[in-house]
């Protein structure tokens, strides 16, 4: 016999306590085909019949798929059983993230930290940089994820990835198709910013001043980077994002990156561990972030 899928075994049994394929598909939620396909399958690894098919009947066993039904029923046992001791058994590591760093720098590490250590439970918590700030400050997680132009106030971290920002507009923008746009040109059309009561609204404020920038006119503030999103591709405004966040509306001209004659502008992701935590594993969840994003200093 060729090793089966306990996703097949489910669909078996399902079909044979509940009376036929409709039946199963009903309690399984899935189509009728999809039970038919599971049960060629299955009947093909196993190497014959384990229904008897008849039109106007129900399915019945055949005398191999009464021993096989033991059998299945024997096997999802056993896998339910060692699943609810591994499930006692499993560690909660806690992480916080700001919301972009956790969408865009992050969900490709935790997907193969996930996969090499399926003993731990992961607990995501994403907010703004001062709810992420928060939850590290008073032990709440064992790992933070952090943006800024540099250290992060009051506590120790580490850099782990630099990021470019981008002036970004409409493709209906006057400066869309300028080439080595002024600070001078820039600061006459209105601007899209982060919150300005919010650490990230003053870090790039702060880095907009320091390119001469020094008092723009908004037009609009958003808290989330993808409002911002929404408010260029309307045309509201420019809005200076993470080119890494909108880099497919790049390619697919959904918006423009404009061509400003300013120094590159980067922003650190930094992480931040909890001295007091007991997950061993919070270095290689480092390692793989620093890894995926091609730090090596």
């Amino acid at each position: 016999m060729l090793p089966v899928t306990l996703r097949g075994l489910q669909v078996f049994v399902a079909v044979v306590d509940s009376g036929g394929f409709g039946a199963a598909a009903a309690t399984l939620d899935i189509t009728q085909p999809s039970v038919s396909v599971h049960m060629r399958e299955l009947e093909a690894k196993v190497g014959g019949p384990l229904f008897e098919r008849q039109p106007g009947m129900s399915a019945q066993l055949t005398p191999a798929g009464r021993a096989f039904y033991s059998y299945a029923l024997d096997t999802l046992e056993r896998t339910n059983a060692i699943s609810a001791n591994l499930g006692q058994n499993r560690r909660k590591f806690r992480f916080a993230a700001q919301r972009f760093v956790a969408s865009f720098l992050l969900s490709k590490p935790l997907e193969s930290f996930s996969a090499a250590f399926p003993q731990i439970e992961l607990v995501a918590r994403t907010g703004t940089f001062e709810e992420v700030h928060s939850l590290i400050s008073h032990g709440r997680v064992d790992l933070g994820f952090m943006l800024s132009d540099g250290d992060i106030p009051s506590l120790h971290s580490e850099p782990i990835g630099s990021y470019r920002l981008a002036f970004i507009v409409a493709p209906g923008h006057p400066l869309a198709n300028k080439t080595d746009i002024s600070i001078e040109t820039l600061s006459r059309h209105p601007f899209i910013v982060a919150y300005e009561g919010s650490y990230f609204g003053r870090t790039i404020a702060n880095m907009l001043r320091a390119i001469g920038l020094t008092e723009p006119i908004v037009a609009s503030q958003a808290q989330e980077m993808s409002l911002i999103r929404d408010m260029v591709i309307a045309g509201m405004g420019i809005a200076c994002s993470f080119r890494r966040s909108v880099q497919k509306d790049i390619a697919a001209g959904t918006v423009v990156e404009l061509d400003v004659n300013a120094p590159p502008m980067h922003l650190v992701l930094s992480y931040v561990r909890n001295p007091k935590t007991d997950i061993l594993e919070v270095d290689r969840l480092i390692e793989m972030v620093r890894r995926s994003e091609g730090w090596n200093s």
